[in-house]
């Protein structure tokens, strides 16, 4: 269940796919690369919200503490940082 919470928290979604190519050429391309630019901005946003509420209600409400979700906002952009949190939570409940 916190592994659901933590996805909802921070893939809000978007209206149509991010990387639609409709063959319009560069109209097609400024369309995908402005959907994926808001995409990256949403992500954005829901780690600083993560970032904003109590350490006991973030623990609370995705199993992680402050100090790992502001190392997976430090992440590299190519590393996904949900799937990083992902993999810290099944960690933790595995004991």
């Amino acid at each position: 269940m916190e592994e659901a919470m933590l996805q909802n928290i921070y893939l809000p979604t978007v209206d149509g796919p991010s990387h639609s190519r409709d063959g319009l050429g560069l109209r097609g391309w400024l369309r995908s690369w402005t959907a994926e630019r808001r995409h990256q901005k949403l992500r954005r946003d829901a780690i600083a919200t993560l970032l904003r509420v109590d350490d006991d209600i973030l623990r609370d409400v995705t199993g992680l503490e402050r100090r790992q979700v502001e190392a997976a906002a430090r992440l590299p952009l190519c590393i996904d940082a949900l799937e990083h949190l992902q993999r810290l939570q099944q960690r933790q409940m595995r004991g």
